[in-house]
């Protein structure tokens, strides 16, 4: 009777073992293959066409084109005078452009002109009227100092450049601004880590912690891997940004908690930061919602940030302005 349970248990052990590798080797192919699913969801950002302009929000404006930094991709944006004394660059979220809806940079370039500030709106590569390739939180010494180059060639010194930041936009400002100095940021809904935008991103569509928690390695050496993308986190990089700062945080963002923000004014290192929480406003809504509170606060932070480069004279004129005017 053993001897006949032995044989049995031989043939029945190979079949056992086929399954095994089988459901192994579909279990692998199905890991790798969501892998590089999620690795492109993450990185590729697809192109949002450009629509609309500044006159839609009764406000003259230029347009402008310049190479960025290194690689010289052609980026095209606005070019919003005012007095000249000093610029912002407003700078978008990921899958967006420089008509951030969301945020309303429209309408908030016009006001901000209309404080005495010049504005420079452009997309970043891959997205609006600009060249290359889309990609999540890559290139951002590229693009963000093409723009800065290009102010300095008309004649703005960086301690006269302000530069706002939505969302991973913030992200990739505080990114830019630990390894050049600028004259002033304002970092709006700016997440602490990659990671955890990633989490929160995941809540919001419903994705269980521990299917993500599952996939992310194979994600990371996918995107390592493919998009040669090392993550940076703001937390990490913010004691080395050296320029006053303003964070924002809307009270009812979905993507980012007060936690993050506070951690991030916190591991900031300038006396001069400030930090603000809009009531009941959500992701990257403030102004939206409360234009001209968010307009003042704006104005008062630059005022001071930028050096008292803003001259508080409606018919002060200057020559980089002219310059921009002119090309």
């Amino acid at each position: 009777m053993p001897t006949n349970i032995l044989r049995r248990a031989k043939l029945i052990m190979p079949y056992f073992v086929k399954i095994a590798l089988r459901v192994i080797s579909i279990v692998v192919i199905l890991y790798i293959g969501l892998s590089i699913f999620g690795a492109i969801a993450i990185m590729e950002i697809p192109h949002l066409p450009l629509k609309g302009s500044p006159s839609s929000v009764g406000v003259e404006y230029r347009d402008v084109s310049f190479p960025s930094r290194d690689d010289s991709v052609t980026l095209k944006g606005w070019y919003l005078a005012s007095r000249g004394n000093a610029v912002l660059i407003i700078v978008h979220g990921g899958f967006q452009n420089r008509i951030d809806y969301d945020v309303d940079t429209l309408g908030l370039a016009r006001d901000l002109t209309e404080r005495g500030y010049d504005l420079l709106l452009f997309d970043l590569r891959g997205r609006g009227e600009s060249e290359g390739r889309g990609r999540s939180l890559s290139n951002i010494e590229q693009d963000i100092g093409g723009a800065i180059d290009y102010l300095n060639s008309k004649g703005f010194a960086s301690a006269s450049i302000g530069v706002i930041g939505f969302c991973s936009g913030a992200a990739s400002s505080c990114i830019f601004a630990s390894e050049e100095n600028v004259g002033a940021l304002v970092l709006n809904g700016c997440f602490a880590s990659v990671r955890g935008m990633i989490d929160s991103q995941a809540a919001l569509r419903g994705i269980p912690k521990f299917l993500l928690d599952f996939f992310i390695p194979g994600v990371a050496f996918t995107v390592k891997t493919f998009y040669s993308y090392e993550p940076i986190d703001p937390i990490d990089v913010i004691p080395d940004v050296t320029c006053p700062i303003l964070f924002i945080h809307e009270e009812n963002d979905n993507l980012i908690t007060w936690k993050e923000t506070y951690q991030l004014f916190m591991a900031s290192n300038n006396p001069d930061n400030e930090i603000w929480e809009v009531k009941t406003a959500e992701h990257s809504q403030a102004y939206k919602m409360y234009s001209s509170q968010y307009v003042d606060r704006l104005d008062n932070f630059f005022i001071t940030g930028l050096k008292n480069s803003v001259v508080n004279n409606a018919n002060s004129t200057d020559s980089a302005c002219a310059d921009v005017l002119s090309q």
